[in-house]
């Protein structure tokens, strides 16, 4: 335990407060830009998901002002409250991207970026080298953090989001390096959310995301305003290493090719199914193997899934789904197998509470016995055997499921998901304005303002 007074994480605040935007590659860009269009269609998917009423009904209460779009309308509330209702739609369906081990980054950053660079009038290039310096920035800390070991002491990894989403909030309002180190101490004052809300399905984990996004823009805003915040954020007695690192940091990797080498993209996954990351191989292999057609009496096979500490962890637990069936259905391992093989799709219609309660699933899925594997060090491993009434067992395994770096998704199947999900949503900017939405994000880069992307989301 260290009682210095210098802190690492003020190198990092000295390149993300002073980086020129016109200095971010432009490749970087370009993944950004990726980010953005998946992200806005995990949004457009997830309009009017549960919970998302109830944001939006104490956002507009919380509100004193009209700063920024509650995006899909026409209607303003103070940034913080709209990044907040923002993030919890981009949340809603589990189908945002992901960073090992958990973090969820475009569901904040995202709504942060866009409520502030439409508070500032902002260029798409400083949103877009917000968004790529506050990934930067994170997935150091992360990388550190995680060097010798997984997950953080059982908290929820987005608190990742509350340096993320401050570092782009305080780009975009301009701070001094003064202020922004107070908004950085600020946000990693707020703190967020425990794992205890994914093993227990609450809407806990989509209002968490949004907590994120609205604690990251108000901190920004309150060191705006000359409120101080912590400085030893990362090495302190408290600090961040101290508190949530589950093991010895490794303190190099945080300023190593700092301002050359932009972190973010070799660690996203990109998901193409709504539901927990560490199902992605698990649902992949079982549609791809196409048992709802191959095996007509599923229903009374015997199926053992044999997963990793983290699968079973998070996923594991029995298919009773109660007062938030579609979270139950999202981090269930045995959903995830009996919707495959029972329907042999995973879209988001799979994932409303009406699929996630019928019987015959919900009896298939009780069936399922899943045991422990230690062995297995990849999270997403798994070895499933099915073993029928008559005929040979069937065994299927896997581990890197399709949107993980190591088996990525290229832009091709975001443009895709994102037609998707557009197509599906309840908001009729998304559904009707589709090609114009792409063209605006795809080309945000040169744009003068958010103006015409965020008109584009809606209709009057």
């Amino acid at each position: 335990m260290t009682t210095s007074t210098h802190d690492p994480i003020k190198e990092l605040i000295i390149f993300a407060s002073q980086f020129e935007a016109s200095k971010v590659p432009a490749s970087v860009l370009a993944f950004q830009t990726k980010r953005l269009l998946d992200n806005l269609g995990c949004l457009a998917a997830g309009y009017e998901q549960s919970g998302v009423a109830a944001a939006l009904t104490l956002a507009r209460r919380w509100s004193g002002c009209e700063e920024s779009s509650v995006i899909g309308s026409r209607e303003r509330l103070a940034a913080p409250q709209a990044a907040f209702v923002n993030a919890v739609r981009a949340r809603s369906l589990d189908y945002c991207d992901v960073i090992s081990p958990g973090w969820h980054p475009s569901s904040s950053d995202i709504p942060v970026a866009l409520a502030a660079a439409e508070l500032t009038e902002a260029t798409g290039l400083d949103m877009l080298a917000a968004l790529a310096v506050g990934q930067d920035f994170s997935q150091r800390i992360n990388l550190a953090a995680q060097a010798n070991g997984f997950f953080y002491r059982g908290f929820d990894a987005n608190i990742l989001g509350l340096f993320s989403g401050v570092v782009i909030a305080a780009r975009l309002l301009h701070l001094d390096q003064t202020a922004f180190t107070n908004a950085v101490g600020l946000a990693f004052d707020f703190g967020i959310g425990t794992f205890q809300h994914y093993q227990d399905k609450t809407l806990a984990v989509r209002i968490s995301q949004g907590l994120v996004a609205r604690h990251a823009l108000e901190a920004a805003m309150l060191a705006r305003e000359g409120i101080s915040g912590p400085k030893r954020v990362l090495s302190g007695e408290n600090g961040f290493f101290n508190l949530y690192a589950p093991a010895k940091v490794h303190l190099q990797v945080l300023t190593e090719q700092l301002g050359h080498r932009f972190l973010g993209e070799e660690a996203t996954c990109f998901k193409l199914y709504p539901h927990c990351s560490i199902l992605l191989s698990l649902t992949e292999t079982l549609l791809r193997a196409n048992l709802a057609q191959h095996l007509p009496n599923i229903e009374n096979a015997r199926i053992i899934l044999h997963a990793s500490p983290s699968m079973r962890m998070v996923c594991g637990a029995p298919y009773e789904p109660q007062h938030t069936p579609e979270i139950d259905a999202q981090f269930s391992a045995r959903y995830i197998i009996a919707n495959a093989l029972l329907r042999g799709r995973a879209s988001a219609e799979e994932f409303s509470a009406q699929a996630a309660t019928q019987v015959q699933l919900i009896t298939l899925a009780q069936r399922i016995e899943i045991v422990e594997r230690p062995e297995f060090e990849r999270f997403d491993r798994f070895e499933l055997s099915i073993k029928p009434t008559q005929g040979e067992t069937l065994h299927l395994s896997a581990a890197f499921g399709r949107g993980w770096p190591e088996n990525p998704a290229d832009m091709r199947d975001i443009r895709e998901k994102f037609q998707q999900c557009c197509t599906q949503s309840p908001c009729r900017g998304f559904r009707e304005n589709i090609p114009l939405l792409m063209t605006c994000i795809e080309n945000l880069m040169d744009a003068q303002s958010l103006n015409e992307l965020l008109a584009a989301t809606s209709l009057a």
